[in-house]
């Protein structure tokens, strides 16, 4: 039982600390339910007690005695003998703890200890990426980076608590929001109709907006991000498909209602040249006094986006992250699409929930969409859908009638469907008047526009309002 002088080049563990657990739990299994929720067999360093707690947690849960005897039968039945030495260490083990009363102390410092050896494990790797010149730095950052966090999260002590703690937060924010007046529950979209649907951006909530090209997704989400921003609330925008000077170009137009073309081009001829500087001038403060960050990278990685995000948040929280678009990140080729995109939505739910503020996910929709009829898109039309819907709280599609049908009474119009999200309006449909020529889109007005009383059948335009939206 006596431990042997530590070399100090020798990982960080403590045997003790390891065969109290052990000893703890043969003397009394029932113990095992205060720390099995947070202590795995991975975290003993010895592969002999990773063993043996494995042995442990297995005759628990059948609910057979757990002693030397029935121990040393589970490691010859798992043809692992060998690696137990001899049953006198077990007896030894038994004998040697006087209470089970301290087992959550000796467990945490073994949990402890295995932390301290994972930290080791990651800078190795950090080392050895290095050396090896294998990746550039910021893929070995990113890993890295994303490894240390999910060490903070795997190892969260929670667990189950009294009705009366959640009903005292709940019925305290319930007093506060009546005494402040109705609002929203979140930040405030930049549409009036869609705050109502929605009470606005929740924290820890993540949204796919879903929608076939044109239809709108970059202008919905970045003048979002823009009106967050501009308001002051930190906002980080990573935009996979277009430069920072595209986006940079797309805001000025939107924050100033310039059009898009004279922001390209403002070296042309045009009546209103003298206006347009004035409202850019003034939009182009807007933007550079507010907290917006833009990251461009083409390719990034989930990674590597919760990475840059997690690092940006130990700064200064954020309090929106958009994302646009998932079908354009960074993937493992080898892996199965489905599963990469899924793995993709839940990083960004991940993110949501860790840093309390909501992440916007921008989606592509599938292509057997534009061959139907009826062109307004649901859950299954998600590119792989069924891992994304899974994963998504909240499913906005937009769509453009017009798009389709230059000829449609929807002409100049924009809906965002409600598919999917706890206490929203499925079904409902919110109309935003299309001005794509200021790169953004405002309210609509006048209400749903009523179909001519007889209409032919609409006819697929082609070519009709194509381009990057």
């Amino acid at each position: 039982m006596n431990a042997p002088m530590l070399d100090p080049m020798i990982p960080p563990h403590s045997v003790e600390a390891e065969q109290s657990v052990l000893g703890a739990l043969m003397l009394a299994p029932t113990a095992l339910v205060k720390i099995i929720d947070w202590l795995t067999a991975d975290d003993f360093y010895r592969q002999d007690h990773r063993l043996i707690y494995r042995a442990i947690c297995g005759l628990i849960e059948k609910g057979a005695p757990v002693d030397a005897v029935t121990m040393a039968d589970w490691f010859e039945a798992n043809g692992l003998s060998d690696m137990l030495g001899n049953i006198g260490y077990l007896i030894d083990l038994s004998n040697a703890t006087a209470s089970a009363s301290s087992i959550v102390s000796y467990a945490e410092i073994v949990s402890e200890r295995s932390k301290l050896r994972s930290l080791i494990d990651v800078g190795t790797r950090i080392v050895s990426g290095a050396y090896a010149n294998s990746a550039d730095s910021q893929s070995i950052a990113g890993v890295a980076a994303h490894d240390l966090a999910q060490m903070q999260s795997s190892k969260l002590r929670g667990g189950l608590e009294s009705a009366k703690v959640g009903m005292t937060r709940m019925h305290a924010e319930l007093m506060a929001r009546y005494q402040q007046g109705p609002k929203l529950l979140g930040l405030p979209w930049p549409w009036l109709e869609l705050n109502k649907c929605t009470k606005g951006l929740r924290d820890g909530v993540l949204y796919i907006v879903g929608a076939r090209p044109s239809m709108g997704k970059s202008i919905f989400a970045l003048q979002t991000a823009l009106h967050t921003a501009i308001r002051g609330e930190r906002t980080a925008v990573f935009s996979v498909e277009m430069t920072a000077e595209e986006c940079m170009a797309r805001s000025v137009a939107a924050v100033g209602q310039i059009p898009h073309e004279w922001v390209e081009n403002p070296g042309q001829a045009h009546d209103d040249a003298e206006t347009y500087w004035a409202r850019l001038t003034a939009a182009t403060g807007s933007i550079l006094s507010a907290p917006l960050m833009i990251d461009d990278t083409p390719g990034l990685t989930i990674e590597q986006l919760m990475a840059r995000a997690r690092r940006a948040h130990m700064q200064k929280p954020l309090r929106l992250i958009v994302v646009d678009h998932m079908h354009d990140m960074g993937t493992d080729r080898k892996a199965e699409t489905r599963h990469e995109y899924g793995r993709i939505a839940q990083g960004a739910k991940t993110l949501a929930k860790e840093l309390k503020c909501p992440v916007i996910l921008l989606a592509q929709l599938n292509r057997a969409l534009a061959s139907r009829a009826d062109k307004r898109p649901g859950l299954t039309d998600l590119r792989e859908s069924g891992e994304i819907e899974q994963k998504a709280d909240v499913v906005l599609f937009l769509h453009r009638e017009d798009y389709y049908d230059p000829e449609t009474h929807m002409s100049g119009l924009v809906e965002v469907i409600p598919a999917k999200g706890r206490n929203l309006k499925l079904g409902d449909r919110i109309a935003l008047a299309n001005r794509f020529d200021q790169m953004r889109m405002d309210d609509y007005h006048d209400g749903w526009p009523e179909a001519p009383a007889a209409m032919e059948p609409s006819r697929p335009s082609r070519g009709f309002g194509r381009g990057r939206q």
